[in-house]
């Protein structure tokens, strides 16, 4: 029995291909479940910079997205598609 692909697959490569300086605060926040000013304060750099670390990494996410698997953004910056079959990921695969 094949596994079924799912979006979470995704993430996990798309994370895995973020540079370091967006995964780190990405997953503290929004994974974790830090405040901004927590993350901040562990990564010791300024709110400001953190707060503009995340804000790019969730775009890069929804960037994989789009690349993965070919999902596309509507004018509300909404993610809309489905995720395919493994064997058609561009990052699963």
């Amino acid at each position: 029995e094949e596994e079924v692909h799912t979006e979470k697959d995704c993430l996990r490569g798309i994370l895995q291909n973020l540079p370091k300086k967006y995964r780190d605060p990405i997953f503290l926040s929004d994974i974790k479940g830090l405040k901004q000013q927590e993350v901040a304060t562990q990564l010791k750099q300024t709110l400001s910079t953190t707060k503009s670390q995340i804000q790019r990494a969730r775009k890069l996410i929804a960037q994989g997205f789009m690349d993965c698997c070919g999902f596309t953004m509507n004018k509300n910056g909404t993610l809309q598609g489905e995720i395919k079959e493994k064997k058609d990921c561009n990052i699963c695969k």
